[in-house]
């Protein structure tokens, strides 16, 4: 890999560390989290700023329109919600349960869509955020689409932890997508978010791995129980093969959407 440079990278980590945040983010908040000195941060704010990828208000910093205007103008996201909106509206009708769709990057989950519950539950994740891969049914899905070399230079192999349940070593990830593989699905108990359980299942996309998730609270359903909803799940990833064929989303120059279902239970590009 090529060498960074280091204001811009310290320039993305602000970006990203406002962006994940539920609020404005208070300059005394940002020294505390990144460690940089205060003369250095207020020239990266002043630049982001200036750029308006942040704004600046009396509460603290917040993402700016700059950032929107750049994010949007990635196609495959938007392009991707778009094509899969009536699945997931279909999965979460079907199930009454909450439901995501996520992409891989990197090691990471980004959360690209999402559909809750109709019994007011409310659960961590949100359009936008990364969670670790490893920690999520969703990321676990996806990660097994991938060859063992690959997980390995994406993933350390000590783990960081989200929730005492959190899978810690990558040697014990693997033995995980090992069974997620040969199965077809993934599952996950209270890894990513206390109280609640998830099953995952994933399709290889032109840019990497993309997933769908049912998320279930763990008082009405324990982990081993969610194969039973695997028929939805499928039948969801099918719906998005359909829809994005039949509107040429991707486009002859990367090829369309084929099922695989046999192929571990997951449809491949």
């Amino acid at each position: 890999m090529a060498s960074t440079n280091n204001s811009v990278d310290r320039a993305c980590d602000l970006l990203r560390i406002v962006a994940r945040s539920r609020g404005p983010v208070r300059f005394t908040e940002l020294v505390r989290i990144t460690g940089i000195p205060k003369g250095t941060l207020h020239s990266l704010l002043a630049s982001l700023e200036a750029a308006q990828f942040l704004e600046r208000s009396g509460d603290g910093y917040r993402v700016g329109i700059g950032a929107f205007e750049v994010g949007t103008s990635m196609h495959l996201p938007a392009s991707l919600r778009e094509a899969v909106a009536p699945a997931l509206d279909q999965l979460a009708d079907k199930t009454h349960e909450a439901c995501h769709l996520g992409m891989l990057a990197g090691s990471d989950v980004v959360y690209l869509d999402r559909r809750d519950t109709g019994e007011g539950l409310r659960f961590a994740s949100r359009i936008g955020q990364r969670l670790p891969a490893h920690a999520t049914g969703l990321g676990k899905a996806m990660l097994a689409l991938l060859d063992d070399d690959e997980i390995a230079s994406r993933c350390p192999e000590d783990l960081p932890k989200v929730t005492p349940r959190t899978v810690g070593t990558r040697s014990d990830l693997m033995h995980l997508l090992a069974q997620v593989r040969t199965r077809g699905y993934s599952l996950e108990s209270e890894e990513s978010t206390p109280g609640v359980c998830c099953i995952g299942a994933a399709v290889m996309g032109p840019d990497g791995p993309l997933g769908l998730s049912i998320t279930v609270p763990v008082q009405r359903a324990q982990a081993s129980e969610l194969s039973r909803y695997l028929p939805d799940l499928h039948n969801a990833l099918e719906r998005i093969h359909d829809v994005a064929t039949a509107r040429q989303w991707f486009g002859s120059a990367t090829g369309t959407l084929r099922s695989d279902a046999q192929t571990n239970g997951a449809v491949n590009l």
